[in-house]
């Protein structure tokens, strides 16, 4: 009779804990309690909402921080090229030592006790080309500059700058009183037509540049010149154009274009005839170079 072989197929009772010591199993029981406790966290650390709402307020407030910061950046960078490198300080106020350094105490100092910002003057000067409008000029003059200066001060940086409609800045005022530096319509025709005629063609060309300049002073100083020329070519009132006198003292001449401008500066040079004539004779006897 052949044996028979059973096989127990019956699923197995037998689990881990069972092969565990006491020690184990209650080491694994703290570690199953921690898990629960951890799951139960919101986001994994933070016990009820409102610890989490609060996390989050603190996160919302750094990234605000952080956009501020950002958005102050670009500021700097647009700055105009106009501008000199620490023309405004990191908090955007003017830089008055730069300020100095370009226009001096006298002039820094006008600036700084009307509030005007002259880079911003300088930028909009540059950026139309070198348009001087109404609002450029009276700002500047209620800061205390005379608007002759103010004009000038445009028309020679115009003029630096290769800005061709500087001369446009010239009023019939001005003319006016560049015409009468030299005695009035007549005479100043009377110079210009005998210049036309004996000027070389380089001495004319400095002279239209210094006209196209639209710096008054440095017309009516060109023009000084060209009557000193004109006399000793062809002759003052009372007075030959041979048989000069002997060199005149230092005192009688002027020995550079500062002590020229200083005396046509003077205020009896525009209302007093006989004092504007001295200042040309002078001029005459001068050996300066223009």
């Amino acid at each position: 009779m052949a044996e028979t072989f059973t096989v127990d197929t019956s699923p197995q009772t037998e689990t881990l804990t069972d092969n565990l010591t006491t020690d184990e199993q209650d080491s694994l029981a703290v570690g199953e309690k921690m898990v629960a406790e951890q799951e139960q966290l919101l986001a994994g650390k933070y016990k009820d909402a409102s610890e989490l709402e609060k996390a989050y307020m603190e996160l919302q407030s750094k990234l605000g921080e952080k956009e501020e910061k950002t958005e102050e950046s670009p500021e700097k960078a647009e700055v105009s090229e106009f501008v000199p490198e620490n023309g405004y300080l990191d908090d955007g106020s003017l830089n008055y030592d730069t300020v100095t350094e370009t226009y001096g105490e006298a002039v820094t100092e006008k600036l700084k006790s009307a509030g005007v910002d002259p880079w911003e003057i300088s930028t909009q000067f540059h950026e139309s080309g070198g348009e001087v409008t109404d609002e450029m000029v009276s700002t500047l003059t209620n800061a205390g500059f005379s608007e002759k200066a103010v004009r000038s001060y445009f028309a020679g940086r115009a003029s630096e700058s290769g800005y061709s409609a500087a001369s446009d800045d010239i009023s019939e005022a001005q003319i006016s009183d560049i015409k009468q530096s030299v005695g009035g319509d007549e005479t100043y025709s009377n110079v210009v037509n005998w210049a036309k005629s004996s000027l070389d063609q380089e001495q004319t060309n400095a002279f239209d540049e210094i006209v196209n300049s639209g710096s008054v002073q440095a017309i009516k100083l060109a023009v000084a010149g060209l009557k000193a020329q004109y006399d000793t070519a062809n002759g003052v009132e009372g007075r030959m154009v041979t048989g000069k006198t002997a060199p005149p003292a230092s005192g009688d001449v002027f020995r550079s274009q500062a002590e020229l401008v200083s005396a046509m500066n003077d205020r009896r040079y525009d209302s007093d005839p006989a004092y504007r004539q001295d200042v040309i004779e002078k001029l005459d006897r001068s050996n300066l170079d223009f």
